[in-house]
């Protein structure tokens, strides 16, 4: 069983976790936008788009985290941290 931290939710300890994370929210964002449930994409629509729709990557294809905002990376490391606690 892993040990929990009595601080909360750890943040990324490195690039590649963080846009793993990323990822993670992407996915979800898929999940729900093509998902038939009008209540729960509305919900998408008015608390997470807003924060998500102004991430760029590089050309090189990396994330660029200039514009990746407060409420998008929490909610990227809440993802990870809610699936590995099991919640």
């Amino acid at each position: 069983m892993r040990e929990r931290s009595k601080y909360g939710m750890p943040p990324p300890k490195t690039r590649r976790e963080f846009e793993h994370n990323l990822f993670l929210l992407v996915e979800e964002t898929n999940r729900i936008l093509a998902s038939d449930e009008k209540d729960i994409i509305r919900n998408f629509l008015w608390a997470t788009y807003p924060h998500i729709k102004g991430i760029r990557n590089h050309p090189n294809g990396r994330i660029n985290f200039l514009t990746v905002n407060e409420q998008a990376r929490l909610q990227a490391n809440m993802k990870k941290w809610m699936s590995r606690n099991n919640y």
